[in-house]
């Protein structure tokens, strides 16, 4: 890590400096909610019909994506981008461009970004080169920002999406265009107030990956199944965390609309910049959508320009038109020298590869014969555990912790019986204990002896479902172990526990006197209204019958009758 000197700390703190510059709209962050059964419907098989929301009209929509690495990495200098430090107290001279200073190209970063290449199937350039893109601006002390325009690190790739929308759905893959390294710029604060504007440089030069995808989505929706795909992808490989609220996923989104009618020429495209959170992307691509057409429809043109987004108005507005639109000037950064990557480090890093969310999804269905849902939701469990939290909550984001319980619940059990204690029963208890399945006090191996102790007949359906409720709602410094809860509730049948032979049948006929009504309906088929009784048995003899049998005893004694 490099430390900065004090003459570099001095020159750091004048580059602190008040530059007047208009302070643009600004947008609260809030927690995007994203439930886990999400992921399931974006990760189905299958294909659907769009809803026609806008009758004559078919939307285009395109992503530009920058992605922060893991691991607070600068791109070409050895200090560290950490962003809760104090200001400016993180950087090595080239990250506030002193004279002289020279960059060094960090092999972590380009590891990172190679891993995130080959999980989403992009072609990996053998030898990529990086560019400057040159613009001024307070947040760019060099004058220009290092990527790769002309020779990216991968082009091509694809995330496999779906949607749904209105009650219709659409699956496919989304392609992507290209994927490139650059360097990030420093963060500005904008005083509103006074119009200043300081700069902290701690995040000039982070290492950043830009994904551009093909125009192929067509709704709001689509692209926010994009965007929670593409973020499981990078969690589970290790590249990026990918929260937007905390800046380590930032979107751009460019929006066309043309005719739906055979030969009509392609709209003109508008970028809107600077999208925090998914709820926002729809939200703007929306609002654009929306404005685009109704431009059209009064028979202006659809000028070409850069827009903002309004989160308070819902609406966005203009930024700057095409004819503003500054000149790059990229030219290839004569300090830096290409990239390469040999197919025995590509060999490695496939081999280090974890399973992917889509490998994970689909085994899930083959091996355990799980439903699309449950699959989907253990996919998706631990992807991102602040999802659910207050705004301002940290995220904790464990890829594969669900599936990874479930296998271990599951091993040497019916794989549906497995899914259905940790997806409807464990799950259902840990949320009203404020827990996650990240931290739960009950472990697979526990879960997997109270779901054997049902199997075996030692404990019935309904007695393992109130042990668990008790065991999660005893305070941590009290609670007894699950396997001594188990051992004293389990029982062998005996008439005193209404689940003998004898017992049983007393309690179902005194059920069905108790129940008369109910009794008849049952006798003139009204099979439905039986639950009712069982329900009673069940109360009666204080959850320890075996509900099956019970139903089974009920309608051999109204037969009988």
């Amino acid at each position: 890590m490099s430390r900065p000197t004090s003459s570099l700390a001095c020159t750091c703190r004048a580059l602190q400096q008040r530059v007047r510059t208009p302070s643009p709209a600004r947008t609260s962050l809030r927690q995007l909610h994203s439930s886990a059964a999400a992921f399931a419907s974006s990760k189905s098989k299958g294909k659907g019909k769009q809803v026609d929301r806008w009758p004559g009209w078919e939307p285009v929509i395109g992503l530009e994506l920058h992605v922060q690495l893991k691991g607070n990495v600068k791109l070409l200098s050895p200090a560290r981008a950490l962003y809760e430090a104090p200001p400016n107290s993180q950087i090595a001279p080239f990250d506030a461009a002193l004279p002289g200073s020279l960059p060094t190209l960090g092999a972590e970063p380009v590891r990172l970004a190679l891993l995130a290449c080959l999980a989403l199937k992009s072609n990996i350039n053998p030898a990529s080169t990086f560019d400057r893109k040159h613009y001024f601006y307070p947040d760019l002390p060099a004058g220009f920002q290092v990527t790769q325009k002309y020779s990216p690190l991968a082009k091509g790739g694809e995330v496999r999406i779906r949607s749904e929308a209105g009650g219709s759905s659409r699956a496919f893959s989304v392609r992507l265009d290209q994927i490139q390294l650059e360097q990030d710029t420093a963060k500005s604060s904008h005083d509103p107030e006074t119009g200043m504007t300081l700069i902290d440089l701690n995040r000039a030069g982070a290492a950043l990956i830009e994904i551009v995808t093909e125009p192929d989505m067509r709704t709001p929706e689509e692209a926010a199944a994009f965007v929670r795909a593409l973020q499981a992808i990078l969690r589970h490989v290790g590249t990026s965390d990918a929260n937007m609220d905390r800046g380590e996923l930032r979107c751009d989104v460019n929006v066309s609309v043309q005719r739906t009618a055979p030969g009509s020429p392609r709209g003109t495209r508008c970028e809107v910049k600077n999208l925090n959170g998914v709820r926002f992307l729809q939200g703007a691509i929306e609002s654009e959508i929306a404005r685009q057409i109704g431009e059209l429809e009064a028979g202006r043109a659809v000028v070409q320009a850069t827009r903002g987004y309004d989160a308070v108005t819902g609406q966005t507005f203009f930024l700057r038109g095409k004819e503003d639109a500054p000149d790059y000037r990229y030219m290839p950064d004569p300090e830096l020298g290409p990239v390469v990557v040999s197919e025995a480090r590509l060999s490695a890093l496939r081999q280090a590869l974890p399973e992917l969310p889509d490998e994970a999804f689909d085994r899930l269905q083959t091996q355990y014969s799980l439903s699309p849902r449950d699959a989907g939701i253990l996919v998706a469990l631990g992807e991102r555990m602040d999802d659910d939290a207050a705004e301002g909550g940290t995220s904790h984001s464990q890829a594969g912790a669900g599936v990874r319980f479930f296998e271990e619940v599951a091993k040497g059990r019916e794989g549906k019986v497995a899914a259905n204690w940790v997806l409807h029963e464990l799950l259902g208890q840990l949320s009203k204990a404020n827990l996650t399945l990240i931290n739960s006090p009950i472990s697979p191996s526990e879960l997997g002896r109270l779901i054997d102790a049902v199997t075996t007949g030692s404990l019935t359906g309904t007695s393992a479902k109130s042990l668990l409720r008790t065991f999660l709602s005893s305070p941590p410094s009290t609670r007894p172990s699950l396997d001594s809860l188990i051992a004293s509730n389990a029982t062998t049948p005996s008439p005193a526990d209404g689940s003998a032979d004898e017992a049983l049948n007393a309690l179902c006929a005194d059920v069905i006197e108790a129940l008369p009504v109910e009794a008849a309906k049952v006798r003139a088929g009204q099979e439905k209204v039986l639950m009712r009784m069982v329900g009673e048995v069940m109360k009666r003899s204080k959850g320890r019958a075996d509900a099956k049998k019970v139903g089974e005893r009920l309608k051999e004694l109204l037969k009988g009758e």
